[in-house]
């Protein structure tokens, strides 16, 4: 009988930790809110109280999703953009602390797995993943298994170029998928527009009645078509899964999405791909971490 997982989702700005049951179901769930800044010091020490108030005794391994690039094999994060944080061995502190074998990998890559393990692609053998939050990531699920590329770092959707010349990323080019619309570039947007400073959530709030908050939504859907139907006519996926906060806002991104794709889709290639919302909801990077653990505590499930 396959037993529960310990699953640990670590954001950028807060730690979940929770146990999670072979179907997909999050049993319990503790949280904590991290500093607006914070060392590896400090982040292991918000980690191991964490750990401390799950009761992990019905689970027979742990699995971490990891903000930023990170290394498989063993479970570090090897450099968080968000927090400047370099080879944190994340998946060695849960062991060491709850005695249970751990698995970890990049958050996107870990929403893949959990997608195909618990959501809306358990059947599904080709798809792309792509979290739109405070950044854009991608992860590629091919032939059934995680692509992870010749250095372990495929599926940087963020950083196709969809505006030459555009808004300045974090990565030091101009126009980047990740800068022209995550979040924090819907809200420059709008205030760019009205000079009112909201956040993507409040604007997709407002954006029933306000036609400025509507424009912005649809270009946003726009450009993040334009990003992944150009990696679509490469990949060739059946599904294209969003997740991430601003996801949450789909029927306000489709539109735009729905334009892009008669603009950069080569339509006859891909002729029954779809774009959908993931189905695992705000637990989609926990569920991610609990997939890790499921392929580490029962192998035989990675073929399944």
């Amino acid at each position: 009988m396959q037993k529960n997982v310990l699953a640990v989702d670590m954001g950028g700005s807060k730690l979940l930790a929770g146990v999670v049951s072979p179907e997909g179901k999050v049993l319990s769930v503790v949280r904590a809110e991290l500093p607006r800044t914070y060392d590896a010091a400090a982040l292991e020490s918000a980690l191991l109280s964490l750990l401390d108030q799950v009761d992990a005794s019905s689970c027979a391994a742990a699995g971490v999703s990891l903000p930023g690039l990170a290394d498989a094999k063993t479970g570090t994060l090897l450099y968080a953009p968000y927090s400047g944080i370099r080879d944190f061995p994340a998946a060695r502190i849960i062991t060491e602390r709850t005695g249970l074998p751990a698995a970890g990998d990049n958050d996107v890559n870990a929403c893949a797995v959990g997608e195909a393990t618990f959501g809306v692609c358990k059947d599904v053998s080709d798809f792309l993943w792509v979290t739109v939050s405070n950044g854009i990531g991608g992860s590629i699920f091919a032939n059934g298994r995680l692509y992870t590329g010749a250095f372990g770092n495929a599926g940087e959707i963020g950083h196709l170029c969809v505006v030459p010349n555009g808004r300045k990323c974090g990565c030091g080019k101009r126009g980047c998928l990740e800068a022209e619309a995550a979040g924090p570039a819907i809200s420059a947007a709008y205030e760019k527009k009205t000079g009112k400073a909201l956040s993507a959530k409040d604007l997709a709030a407002l954006a029933e009645t306000d036609r400025a908050a509507k424009a912005v939504w649809r270009r946003t859907g726009y450009l993040l078509g334009k990003g992944l139907f150009t990696a679509a006519n490469l990949l060739n996926p059946e599904k294209i899964v969003l997740g991430g906060g601003v996801s949450l806002a789909f029927s306000l991104l489709l539109p735009g999405i729905l334009k892009a794709r008669r603009e950069f889709l080569f339509s006859d290639a891909n002729p029954h791909l779809t774009v959908v919302p993931t189905g695992l909801g705000y637990h989609a990077s926990l569920l991610g971490a609990a997939a890790l653990a499921f392929g580490l505590a029962h192998p035989e499930r990675k073929d399944d």
